[in-house]
């Protein structure tokens, strides 16, 4: 490739990445009818015709590059791009023909034992703000939320947004986007509301009728809008909806019926699904034990059927990890097809074929959570000072289920117990139980007794704590006497150490030689 040719093309990407689409037209079109089989050109061309509305001349261009491809990798990437242009054309047969084309090249490319190097992934801004840590993202929600239920619009928290608020109390960090839900009633008035209020439209390559993205004009964060309706009196249906289309163009997910109340928040009512308990339930199963692998498109577990759209969604998303040298996020998509199809011959071999190449490359092979019960541990502590005696009793509480809750005891129920606030405050004492990595989640408040409905709600199977004397034994009895024996269980106590005597060894002057002398077993 000539210094000039490459520079016309970084050209015509630089249009294309910035929206002038106009502009790397007049670069590309001339040069495709330069040189119509080269790769280079061919791939800016079809990037620019999927964002133009061209995808009807992507198939047959796309195809002739790849007649005259060479090798597995190349042939793959050109299949993997007929798929995705046939996808979008909703031509789902061809599309999966296409994708299955892409997925044998790649598994006949592991078996010459290669791999497609792993891509760089491109930096974020240096000192990019993340607007889910900070809070930003939580704001927009409550605040999009809420004017909508002032326009009499019932929009609520909904998949994965909707997880982090019942189950972390606030959104996900790793998270990227909000997700709310309307019901179909109000879908166009939802639309038409969120665009007033800043949210603009994102086009995508397929239009349903109950699904949407917007992003938002001054923060740039994006939101997917789904739309639920009632199908009977004991289901309500979601997913991806295209009407004048069979069954295997659909995408259907099944929930419970559940109803919504309002909530108070800083800025306004807003609605909110309850029991929230069924919406997660329906999705992920076990929704309290966290999967970073989960795909809401694919591993949901409400899916009426693994229909041919969603099947391409998974191929799409396998296929671009593959070619990208991404084998581990590649391998979780063969699990989770698998999954759905346990039949799929070329997803078996695939997911096969993964394996040994990342065990040929010393690569970990992922982890996929199993389904075995969960058992989930329930506790609260002060936990001032954090010592020896509090990592034993963590370690022992974890270990009496599968998961470990720790509610951190605010300062005022403290002073209210020990008539003095403790050294470290709550906030404090928090943020190091978190990194105790025998702890799951940690939370600042709970119920002062612990009730059957307590632990109901939140799954909990067994409520544990330790006694330094038979005085706070008779105490903590006292606060959970009306849950069942089985659900409680006294660990035994760490002795020769407490907060207290840390506080003592502190005010007797910390690192004192004079320690040395007390105890003759030192050193």
């Amino acid at each position: 490739m000539t210094e000039k040719l490459m520079e016309s093309l970084q050209q015509a990407r630089n249009f294309i990445q910035a929206g002038n689409f106009t502009e790397a037209d007049k670069i590309l079109s001339p040069l495709k009818k330069e040189s119509p089989l080269s790769p280079d050109i061919a791939k800016l061309w079809c990037a620019l015709a999927m964002r133009t509305g061209q995808v009807a001349e992507i198939l047959p261009y796309a195809a002739k590059i790849y007649a005259h491809s060479q090798g597995d990798f190349q042939k793959a990437y050109w299949a993997q791009l007929m798929g995705t242009a046939s996808f979008l054309a909703l031509d789902l047969a061809t599309a999966l023909d296409n994708f299955t084309g892409a997925i044998n090249h790649l598994i006949a490319l592991a078996k010459s034992g290669k791999a497609p190097a792993k891509r760089k992934q491109t930096e974020e801004q240096t000192g990019a703000e993340n607007l889910f840590v900070s809070g930003k993202a939580e704001q927009l929600l409550w605040t999009t939320c809420a004017e909508l239920a002032s326009q009499g619009i019932p929009a609520f928290p909904f998949a994965g947004t909707l997880l982090g608020i019942v189950r972390n109390g606030h959104l996900l960090d790793f998270d990227k986007d909000l997700d709310i839900a309307v019901w179909m009633e109000s879908w166009e008035a939802c639309c038409n509301a969120l665009e007033k209020m800043g949210w603009c439209k994102v086009p995508t390559g397929i239009t349903y009728s109950n699904y949407r993205d917007y992003v938002h004009s001054e923060t740039g964060m994006t939101l997917d809008l789904c739309g639920l309706q009632y199908r009977n009196e004991q289901q309500i249906t979601g997913g991806f909806s295209l009407p004048d289309h069979p069954a295997e163009y659909q995408r259907v997910s099944v929930f419970p019926r559940f109803d919504l109340v309002q909530r108070s928040t800083a800025y306004g009512n807003v609605w909110f699904p309850q029991p929230p308990e069924k919406i997660l339930a329906a999705f992920y199963g076990d929704w309290r034990t966290p999967n970073p692998h989960w795909d809401t498109v694919i591993s949901a577990l409400n899916l009426e059927k693994f229909t041919w759209l969603v099947r391409c969604y998974a191929y799409h998303r396998l296929i671009k990890c593959w070619l990208a040298g991404n084998l581990a996020k590649a391998w979780r998509y063969a699990h989770q097809i698998a999954l759905k199809d346990p039949d799929d011959v070329a997803i078996l071999r695939s997911r096969q074929w993964l394996e040994r190449t990342l065990s040929r490359l010393g690569q970990d092979i992922p982890s996929w959570p199993g389904n075995r019960p969960q058992r989930r541990v329930y506790t609260r502590m002060v936990a001032d000072l954090f010592h020896e005696g509090h990592v034993n009793f963590l370690r022992e509480a974890r270990a009496l289920g599968t998961h470990l809750t720790v509610c951190v005891v605010p300062d005022e129920r403290v002073l209210e117990n020990k008539g003095k606030l403790p050294v470290m405050t709550q906030a404090e004492r928090a943020a190091v139980v978190s990194a105790c990595k025998y702890v799951d989640v940690v939370i600042t408040d709970s119920p002062v007794n612990t009730t059957p409905e307590f632990m109901a709600q939140y799954g909990f199977a067994i409520y544990t704590f330790a006694c330094a004397s038979e005085e706070e034994r008779t105490e903590k009895y006292k606060l959970c006497t009306t849950l069942p024996p089985d659900m409680i269980k006294e660990l035994v106590y760490t002795p020769g150490i407490s907060t207290s005597d840390l506080v003592t060894r502190i005010l007797n002057g910390a690192g004192s030689t004079d320690r040395e002398s007390e105890n003759p077993q030192a050193g």
